[in-house]
């Protein structure tokens, strides 16, 4: 999988995470289990490639671009990894557990720790053109700026900082995608976003891994709730899904209701059910009548009578 696809997977988990975030079950085990394990596999086999470029100058010469084409996809997985961890996180916080979060950071620090091996060959100059590091460096830059604009609300509404580039100007995105999450075109706004994570990652070669970066994804994507999916695999709206949920969450019920509320809303209830209203509104005799009237019927003595009379 190239960076383009990584890209966009990222901003399509970040667009609809809090639709996980603000789920009520949790994790299945398993899915936890193949998103650490498949990750963890992933990361191995870059750091693998890495330290066999490190161990001559001489390699690293000989495939100048392969590694630069390394080096990019591993940024922009890195990129898709603080995202999740940052939602992980988050839903965790909201649902007073520790099951995901300790997962992913976890496997954030593993990915960390093959960045510094990076930045180590990019320090060293080792084999590298001034054009290529400029190149990287501009790759990096861009891409810690989209993960800022898609950390944006955790960092603003959330306080998750320590997942963030540059936290102020996280918190800056952040300010400007709350304050335009309920407009009409906040929909059109992730098409824009997708249209410049395409520019800004464009299609091309892409470095050799194995399948555990997918499957992987894999995991994260079933991690999100069944009712988050229409009938047709499409992703539903945050709107739709807060409101489908609003009768099963537990805040809506009459037991998570604030105490205040509720005593108010017993109060009135006692009061239209009085004793007093009650007399007034029935009656002794309204009391002592049937509760259904009782049939017009016609017997056949009464037809024949009418009959004889009419023929008279």
């Amino acid at each position: 999988m190239n960076s383009q696809l990584t890209a966009q997977v990222a901003a399509l988990i970040s667009s609809q995470s809090f639709s996980l975030v603000e789920g009520s079950d949790p994790f299945a085990p398993e899915l936890l289990c193949d998103f650490w394990s498949h990750g963890q596999k992933h990361i191995k086999h870059r750091r693998a490639t890495l330290d066999a470029f490190t161990q001559s100058e001489s390699k690293i010469e000989a495939a100048e671009n392969e590694l630069e084409i390394i080096i990019r996809d591993f940024f922009a997985e890195e990129m898709l990894i603080r995202v999740v961890t940052a939602i992980f996180t988050a839903a965790d916080q909201r649902r007073g557990q520790c099951q995901a979060e300790p997962i992913a950071r976890s496997l954030f620090l593993s990915f960390l720790d093959v960045k510094r091996i990076i930045l180590k060959i990019l320090v060293s100059e080792q084999g590298l053109s001034t054009e290529t590091l400029k190149r990287i460096n501009a790759t990096r830059r861009s891409i810690e700026r989209w993960t800022d604009m898609l950390l944006g609300p955790y960092v603003q509404r959330l306080g998750l900082e320590e997942f963030a580039h540059d936290v102020e100007r996280a918190r800056d995105f952040g300010e400007d995608q709350l304050s335009e999450q309920n407009a009409i075109h906040a929909a059109q706004t992730w098409n824009l976003i997708n249209a410049g994570l395409r520019i800004s990652f464009p299609s091309g070669l892409t470095s050799q891994t194995t399948a555990d970066w997918e499957s992987m994804l894999g995991a994260v994507l079933a991690c999100f709730p069944a009712d988050c999916f229409s009938q047709s695999a499409t992703i539903k709206s945050l709107r739709q899904i807060r409101y489908e949920r609003s009768g099963t969450d537990a805040e809506s019920s009459p037991d998570g209701l604030p105490e205040i509320i509720r005593q108010r809303m017993l109060g009135l209830l006692i009061s239209d059910v009085s004793p007093g209203k009650m007399s007034k509104q029935i009656s002794p005799s309204d009391s002592q009548k049937p509760a259904f009237p009782s049939p017009q019927s016609i017997s056949f003595t009464q037809i024949r009578h009418r009959n004889q009379k009419e023929s008279s």
